[in-house]
């Protein structure tokens, strides 16, 4: 028979309920964004937001955003989702055969910009379909105007 006293324990779970380990919190996952499913022929490609300065704002919101959960984002409104309809029935982009029974949602590259990619969540991942500098996914009248 041993004569181990319990405090001799080196189990990690001994230790983590006395205070010497540190007890693993589980972290949330940051969302990250892909350009995987994008559509060509709708909306802007990627070299002409590059050309029109708007791929490095994009970049840099995407950074920021990156550092946020999926819930952080939507709770700060960098992120909007759209629950209440499938794909805008005034939208001028066509839509994609490939993207079917998500929720569409939109982000705009700056705070008070009116470009915008439009996408879907899932899991974690926010897939951008829309490149749309003109706001032409979900056109919406400007109030006061």
């Amino acid at each position: 028979m041993s004569s181990r006293k319990k405090s001799d324990r080196k189990d990690p779970a001994y230790l983590r309920e006395q205070g010497s380990r540190d007890a693993k919190v589980k972290k949330q996952r940051c969302i990250t964004f892909s350009l995987s499913k994008q559509i060509q022929g709708e909306g802007e490609t990627i070299e002409q937001w590059s050309e029109l300065g708007l791929l490095e704002t994009l970049m840099l919101r995407m950074k920021y955003v990156g550092q946020l959960t999926i819930y952080e984002a939507k709770q700060n409104k960098y992120i909007k989702e759209y629950h209440k309809v499938d794909f805008p029935e005034n939208s001028k982009f066509s839509e994609p055969k490939h993207v079917q029974n998500v929720t569409w949602a939109v982000m705009h590259i700056t705070d008070k910009s009116k470009e915008v990619v439009a996408g879907y969540i899932e899991d974690d991942v926010f897939y951008i379909i829309f490149l749309d500098k003109e706001h032409l996914f979900w056109p919406t009248t400007l109030k006061n105007t």
